[in-house]
């Protein structure tokens, strides 16, 4: 345990202090290359004191994977709340999803660009309830889209659940894919105005998912 006379928020300051280092860490180097050695030397601790916080790298993995997928639930939460329609929402959560990768390139990279660990590889295994949170974290993330989908008020709205999971991965999967091609400069070297292009295709997505509804709906 941590040392005696540290106060909560002390603990949860030294707590996030290694969980920042070890996403750099991470982030840089991968996390096949991560060890408590390493990271203590970058903090100027001891290995056996990261030890009083975390029990393993896999233990901070899980948490920066937790702690990235609620700062962005967070994002699309506090939009789904508000009185917008479908539309508007949907065009927010875009928006909302493509900053939180180029603010925060880091805890993208290691939340859905690397090829780590899953919850399948902890099953059976002491860090499996860890890993469990983590899943349903992420499932979080793309359950409030789908359900705002699935509450479109228009005629034509989706009722299966399925399809709106389908709509959801396909504007996820290009989102993904259009900030995979700015972290790496490439759209950058295509197109002169990158918010305008982002902007384009955020309103062909919209157009093509929910327009398309309330067109046929009319």
């Amino acid at each position: 345990m941590p040392k005696a006379g540290r106060s909560a928020g002390q603990v949860d300051t030294v707590k996030q202090n290694i969980l920042d280092k070890a996403l750099k860490l991470m982030f840089n180097d991968g996390f096949d290359a991560l060890s408590m050695r390493k990271l203590a030397n970058q903090l100027g601790m001891t290995a056996a004191n990261i030890y009083n916080y975390y029990t393993s790298k896999d233990e901070l993995y899980l948490a920066i994977q937790i702690q990235g997928f609620r700062i962005l639930a967070e994002k699309l939460k506090a939009i789904s709340t508000l009185p917008h329609s479908t539309e508007i929402k949907m065009r927010s959560y875009m928006w909302a999803y493509i900053h939180f990768g180029i603010e925060n390139p880091d805890y993208y990279e290691i939340m859905f660009c690397r090829n780590t660990p899953k919850y399948s590889d902890y099953q059976n295994t002491s860090m499996e309830p860890s890993a469990a949170l983590q899943r349903q974290t992420a499932i979080d993330v793309a359950d409030i889209p789908i359900q705002t989908i699935m509450e479109n008020n228009s005629p034509a709205q989706v009722t299966s659940i399925d399809e709106a999971r389908y709509i959801t991965i396909v504007i996820w999967s290009t989102l993904h894919g259009i900030l995979s091609l700015y972290t790496s400069r490439v759209l950058q070297g295509l197109s002169d105005n990158t918010d305008q292009f982002m902007g384009r295709l955020i309103d062909d997505l919209i157009k093509h998912f929910i327009e398309t509804d309330e067109k046929t709906s009319s």
